[in-house]
């Protein structure tokens, strides 16, 4: 029996009531791009409630056939294990930790969070809807060139948008950028939107050349501004797959017919584009810098340290995955090799993310489906679209690379684009069977894309509860606003609700905890509540650094446990936040600030700042009991020794110091400027002097001129102010045995504002050949405080 094959209408684009197909289908992409990139549920919902509306009027009519459809609903059965009830598969440890350590009450089912995975599994519904619609259009030749341009030149004013933004240093109000560039969150999603578009603008633009229209200029214009984008957009990946898409599609080209002119041409075309990248490239092509230590080096080494651990996280659920929505707080329980103060939000790869959420079968079944519709882009045949589908090609295969290393397919505006690349690449027209049961069932996946859109773009306007992620962000809001209103009660309230859509939201726990601390309730409840959030978030400190200012005034003993967890966690400004933790404890709990003063002695780095803010029999007192620990300063190193002397000298007792250096004469090296001032204190300035003279660091001297005395002092006299005329004066006045002489030089020079700080050492030498040890004790001082400035 010969099957039917699908067959597009030549007049489709002008058939009444279908005009709107052309529009839709390339602009939903652009709109879920324009707005933020789509990474918001509200934004989310628009373009989800968008698609739900085009698969009601327009369902897909056209089966992908029998290999593709079970491959698809593969793929969604291994999303839905997630709903499974959890015995009956193998239990995770870290879920039996959190349940029987923490008296976390999970779920029944396999996703420790359903109500997150739902709202995922909605969004994954969506995904494949969009691929489904996209793979089976009826569309001609004319009307896929027809769809690329739409989306190419949508995304072009968006390009433009950007930089006109860019330049008066504004942005639209639900873009969120870090740079204030771009409407993705990540500079890399926004790179990667645009350098995917340039290489379809490359297929647009050589086929107006080739039919010789002066569209072309159009395109050329629309290429510059998004390599201008690129190029402020700060990001490696952009340019990367600029330059390799650009040089594939190129490549084909010239392949595809050999001769002398298209090498040429197209050789050129790629060398202006480098020329344009590095001329222009200015700080973005610094980026990629590969010497030791650079910032590519240190990001490429993180991303590694962050795949180990996924893989790890992947090792204890493979082939059932986390369920979808989980990544984020269950990767941060296995957080090791890639440790660090800040949250992964993602494994940087969009397979690893897949892989741990959904399992290996889904990821198998993905792949092989994006094998098979790669197969149906073949053979690229002459008058089949070639060029602009080459390109497109091209482009959903780059899609698919930088997923590698990047999560663009997770951030809705570019996973849209890279499905409708590979849909516009596919080979048309279509050897595609009409299924009877396909129109019915995408109209229902239709109502639920539309009702789930809708709920979440009301859900977010109007604060409602809905269950999951949007309504336990709204919960969070409103709990926090309880709280500044001092509503202790309703923050419980609200918080405790949030918590049956989102169990493993360390923010939760903590806000709940915070509300019972406030309300007064037995500290064990809220003390359970923080622990639980610091083991959802074992890597930040300002998690057990505010549970302890929490505790402070109200539970010594829990406020001192919370502050040596942060001082565990924290990796930079340690010693800023140990300071600060001990100038709050001075103010509001002197049991805490004994028990921050016994950590600090542990520890060579806080007993310095802990030293810093004492002072008289408390300095010594502590600095007693930190000899007994480190008797001969083994902890310390050269710097932070004279650190500790210089402390010791201006905090604490002296005539101690004086005894313990000489006890140990190797101290003499650090110490040496307390033991001077210690001298000088003694009025004893001989041997202070002595002291500094012989330990000091001498400074760096002019070179000595031998001229005969009466040219100098004629130098001299003709420039005043000249610095080195007056130190070749000094010397020789020194050499002679002028010494009176020589200190009026160099005090001449002294009393100067602008004076070099070695004509204070060249005073106190003079007043040392006096014999006049006072004066060149302070003249010594006066140089050690001009050097130090």
């Amino acid at each position: 029996m010969k099957k039917k094959r699908s067959r597009t209408r030549s007049g489709f684009t002008a058939a009444p009531g279908r005009w709107w197909k052309n529009l839709a289908i390339p602009m939903l992409p652009v709109l879920a791009c324009f707005l933020g990139g789509a990474t918001e549920k509200w934004s989310e919902g628009i373009v989800v409630a968008l698609l739900g509306f085009i698969l009601l009027i327009d369902p897909p009519r056209f089966s992908l056939g029998r290999v593709l459809n079970v491959i698809l609903a593969g793929m969604v059965a291994c999303a839905a294990l997630a709903f499974l009830p959890a015995r009956w598969f193998l239990q995770p440890v870290w879920r039996l930790v959190l349940a029987n350590n923490f008296g976390i009450s999970l779920p029944a089912t396999l996703s420790p969070q359903p109500w997150i995975s739902l709202g995922c599994f909605v969004s994954f519904l969506a995904g494949l809807g969009w691929l489904y619609y996209v793979s089976t259009l009826e569309l001609d030749l004319r009307e896929v060139r027809q769809q690329l341009r739409r989306f190419t030149a949508g995304i072009i004013l968006l390009a433009g948008l950007c930089i006109a933004l860019h330049s008066a240093h504004s942005a639209l109000p639900f873009w969120h950028n870090e740079r204030g560039f771009g409407p993705f969150p990540n500079r890399n999603q926004t790179a990667n939107l645009f350098s995917l578009t340039a290489i379809i603008v490359l297929a647009c633009g050589q086929d107006d050349i080739r039919h010789s229209r002066k569209r072309w200029i159009v395109w050329a214009i629309g290429l510059a501004l998004l390599v201008w984008a690129i190029v402020l957009d700060f990001s490696r990946a952009g340019v990367l797959i600029l330059l390799v898409g650009s040089a594939f599609w190129l490549g084909a080209f010239i392949l595809r017919k050999g001769s002398a002119a298209r090498i040429v041409l197209s050789l050129s075309a790629l060398l202006v584009l480098l020329t344009v990248l590095l001329i222009f490239g200015g700080p973005t092509l610094e980026r990629f810098q590969l010497r030791s230590g650079s910032t590519t080096e240190i990001a490429t080494s993180f991303r590694l340290a962050i795949f180990h651990d996924a893989l790890q996280l992947i090792s204890a659920s493979p082939w059932s995955g986390l369920g979808l929505g989980n990544f984020d707080p269950v990767f941060a329980l296995f957080r090791d090799a890639s440790l660090s103060g800040s949250r992964a939000l993602h494994p940087e790869s969009d397979w690893l993310w897949f892989w741990a959420e959904a399992g290996w079968p889904a990821l198998f079944l993905a792949l092989a489906g994006l094998a098979i519709l790669v197969r149906r882009v073949f053979p690229l045949q002459e008058g089949t679209n070639q060029r602009f589908r080459v390109a497109a090609l091209i482009a959903a295969g780059l899609f698919a690379l930088h997923g590698l290393v990047d999560v663009s397919g997770h951030r809705v505006g570019t996973a849209f684009s890279g499905i409708f690349f590979l849909g516009m690449a596919l080979r048309r027209p279509m050897e595609l069977q009409p299924g009877v049961w396909l129109p019915r069932f995408f109209r229902l996946m239709g109502i639920l894309l539309v009702a789930s859109g809708i709920a979440w773009l009301a859900a977010t306007r109007y604060e409602m509860p809905l269950p999951g992620a949007v309504g336990a962000e709204n919960e969070m809001h409103k709990a926090t606003a309880a709280s500044q209103g001092r509503n202790f009660n309703e923050t419980i309230e609200r918080t405790t609700r949030a918590l049956e859509w989102a169990p493993l939201k360390w923010q939760l726990y903590f806000s709940r905890a915070l509300g019972k601390v406030e309300a007064k309730r037995p500290p064990a409840d809220a003390l359970d509540d923080f622990q639980r959030a610091r083991f959802l978030e074992p890597n930040a400190y300002e998690v057990p650094f505010e549970e302890g200012s929490v505790w402070l005034a109200k539970e010594p003993a829990l406020a001192l446990t919370a502050w040596r967890e942060a001082l565990r966690r924290i990796r930079e400004q340690k010693l800023d936040r140990y300071g600060h933790m001990l100038t709050l404890s001075a103010q509001f709990s002197p049991a805490v600030h004994r028990g921050l003063e016994e950590i600090g002695l542990e520890q060579h780095d806080l007993a310095l700042v802990y030293f810093q803010r004492a002072a008289g029999p408390a300095f010594m007192t502590a600095l007693r009991r930190f000899l007994e620990r480190d008797p001969n300063l083994q902890s310390f190193s050269g710097a932070e020794k004279v650190e500790f002397f210089s402390l010791w000298a201006t905090r604490g007792d002296l005539k101690e110091l004086a005894r313990a250096v000489e006890a140990q004469p190797d101290w003499m090296n650090y110490a040496w400027s307390a033991m001077a001032k210690y001298h000088a204190k003694q009025n004893d300035f001989r041997a202070a002097f002595d002291v500094a003279h012989r330990f000091g660091e001498a400074p760096v001297l002019p070179e000595t001129n031998t001229r005969p005395l009466e040219q100098l002092q004629q130098a001299f006299n003709v420039a005043p102010d000249n610095f080195g005329s007056g130190y070749q004066l000094y010397r020789e006045q020194m050499r002679q045995g002028k010494t009176d002489d020589a200190l009026m030089t160099a005090r001449h020079f002294t009393e100067m504002a602008s004076c070099p700080p070695y004509f204070y050492f060249l005073e106190a030498e003079g007043w040392a050949a006096k014999e006049n040890w006072e004066r060149a004790w302070k003249a010594w001082e006066k140089f050690h405080t001009a050097r130090k400035q």
